[in-house]
């Protein structure tokens, strides 16, 4: 895939919490068809995958069935065996009385939250390996940072040092998932659940900045657990802060599911991409594109 480079391009700022930021795949795919320059790709969660590949001047679209089928084959580990002991809902109703029940949970709390991830980074080094291999920033087509937070200093911080395969590893660095990454000395998590959008650390020189809203989540349910209400809290904040921050963006493209669906399953991604490519592009249609450096401050 070409991409238009220029020093008057551009700032894409990828977000997304969770799978929805796969859809990136969507919007880096519109913005290439559009031929928009691009000056710089700053990203966070799982859209600094997408990012770095689109900023080595590959199609993003080809990380697709690489991501989907990591899902797919850790789906029981990532989304079903974190449930306190590894049982089901109706598991857990008929051993809440046992003292097999209290042993085994007891046992998980105590393996699980006295350590710094709930998995190692084991789990996807083979994929980050196949995906980027050696590649550095000289390999680069279009500069590239990942939002990270720096835990120590207690700031959000751009990185773009280092090889890629680092930087992605921090960039996904989901707090409470997978152990800090430490590079130079420093050990960093991703931003994406402290901010959905990696906009505070751009400035006046990264203008234009062009950032995408994905739609939330149609209704919450209500927690069944301390860790559902702490979730949902830092969810709130997460929510609230991401909508702060969006005037520090030139351009937001706030997409909506279409017919009220969805889009936050991985199953539902080799459908999605596509539609959020066309209402990237629809939106992008109505721009001048002869003038992307007087981007009125928001779009509706």
């Amino acid at each position: 895939m070409k991409h238009e480079v220029a020093d008057s391009g551009i700032t894409l700022a990828l977000g997304g919490i969770g799978i929805r930021g796969a859809l990136n795949i969507g919007l880096l795919q519109a913005i290439a068809e559009a031929k928009i320059p691009i000056k710089k790709v700053v990203a966070t969660g799982i859209s600094t995958m997408i990012g770095a590949h689109f900023a080595l001047g590959r199609d993003p679209g080809e990380l697709l069935p690489r991501i989907t089928q990591f899902l797919e084959e850790n789906r029981r580990s990532m989304w079903e065996i974190e449930q306190l002991g590894g049982l089901t809902a109706g598991e857990k109703r008929m051993a809440a009385r046992s003292m097999s029940y209290f042993l085994r949970e007891s046992l998980f709390c105590r393996a699980n939250l006295t350590r710094m991830g709930v998995f190692s980074w084991e789990l996807v080094e083979a994929n980050l390996s196949q995906a980027f291999g050696a590649s550095t920033l000289s390999d680069l087509k279009i500069p590239f940072a990942v939002s990270v937070v720096d835990i120590a200093r207690g700031e959000e911080t751009l990185l773009s040092e280092g090889s890629i395969v680092d930087l992605v590893r921090a960039g996904i660095a989901f707090p409470g998932l997978f152990p800090p990454v430490e590079i130079r000395g420093h050990r960093y998590v991703s931003s994406a659940t402290y901010c959905g959008l990696p906009l505070f650390s751009l400035n006046d020189a990264d203008r234009p900045i062009l950032a995408v809203l994905y739609p939330e989540r149609r209704e919450a349910r209500r927690p069944r657990s301390m860790i559902e209400v702490l979730a949902r809290v830092d969810e709130i904040r997460g929510n609230v802060l991401t909508q702060q921050i969006l005037s520090k963006a030139d351009r937001v493209i706030r997409l909506r599911a279409p017919g009220g669906s969805n889009w936050s399953s991985f199953r539902r991604l080799e459908r999605a991409i596509p539609l959020v490519r066309q209402a990237c592009m629809e939106e992008i249609s109505g721009w001048n594109a002869d003038g992307l450096t007087r981007w009125p401050l928001q779009s509706s």
